[in-house]
């Protein structure tokens, strides 16, 4: 009997957590062996691998996937599942109680719906230092656009650590782009994901909040390097997907606004790494870095860029 979902957790060298988010999957919610199937695509070099512990006697089967990248993972998963349902969790996302049975209910509830993606809540593993503010978590992969089922509305979106798919929209649109999305420790390129659902119409995905999971943030991703270093990935992954460009004039001026809203003696190169005091600051920061990152990888004059020149 064909599964109702296919749920796939790609994973790169993160066992700790994977084996967690598995023992979650089985152990705390409603996962059932007859609707379900799970499967653990590894995507860690052959140098790198560990045993991935998976329930015996479950509906449960680990692939190996030797093209390392999280779009390559994500379509060997697609190609090697058997659900009417293609199902993406995070190997560091812990699943609600009820979340197989508010996927299967969101998509049975709107037969027109292509995708849904689901509430994604932060599930801090250190303490949160005093720039960070809940604003960022968006870089942490978390969404929380309120209590409604309903369609994206424009500025929105859903996140690759949640997100279900009907299997017949890989069949009319295709798979994941390989040049986007992650490929192991080497980047945080990204934007594989929009790509995809951008071709599908944002207008179409729906948002389901009771499919909700626990994203797992470790404390060295509470780190101002982490966060400068993720804004920086999403500049290059927004130019290499066409997401943005680069009007010189527009994006210098930005620049320089930017920059004289920072302490005076930052109104220079130290402005994409001083140490920021509150959030308010450390936002101006990430703005800066991203449009440093923009205005450096189109190729654009900066030789009179604000940070010359204040």
């Amino acid at each position: 009997m064909r599964p109702k979902l296919s749920i796939i957790i790609c994973s790169y060298d993160r066992y700790d957590s994977l084996h967690e988010t598995i023992e979650w999957l089985f152990g705390r919610s409603d996962f059932s062996d007859a609707r379900h199937e799970l499967l653990v695509v590894e995507n860690t070099p052959a140098k790198l691998r560990k045993p991935i512990h998976v329930p015996s006697g479950r509906n449960v089967r680990v692939g190996v996937c030797d093209d390392t990248g999280l779009s390559h993972a994500r379509n060997y998963g697609i190609a090697h599942s058997f659900g009417e349902i293609i199902v993406f969790l995070d190997d560091d996302a812990l699943v609600s109680p009820t979340w197989h049975s508010a996927i299967e209910e969101a998509f049975d509830s709107h037969p027109d719906a292509p995708i849904v993606g689901g509430k994604v809540v932060p599930h801090y593993r250190g303490e949160t230092p005093p720039w960070y503010d809940d604003r960022l978590s968006g870089y942490l992969s978390c969404i929380d656009w309120g209590k409604a089922t309903r369609r994206l509305r424009p500025g929105e979106w859903i996140v690759g650590a949640n997100m279900a798919f009907r299997r017949e929209v890989f069949e009319q649109v295709g798979v994941f782009n390989t040049s986007l999305g992650r490929k192991g420790a080497a980047s945080l390129l990204s934007n594989e994901e929009i790509a995809l659902l951008e071709r599908v119409g944002i207008n179409r995905i729906l948002y389901a909040p009771k499919m909700e999971v626990e994203h797992i943030i470790p404390a060295d991703r509470l780190t101002l390097k982490w966060f400068r270093r993720r804004v920086y990935w999403q500049a290059v992954s927004d130019m290499v997907s066409g997401s943005t460009y680069a009007d010189e004039a527009a994006t210098i001026r930005e620049y320089r606004e930017i920059i004289m809203q920072l302490p005076a003696e930052h109104r220079n190169l130290s402005s994409l790494s001083f140490e920021p005091k509150t959030f308010a600051e450390f936002s101006l920061q990430l703005r800066a870095v991203y449009l440093a990152a923009v205005t450096m990888g189109s190729g654009l004059d900066v030789s009179t860029s604000p940070v010359q020149s204040a």
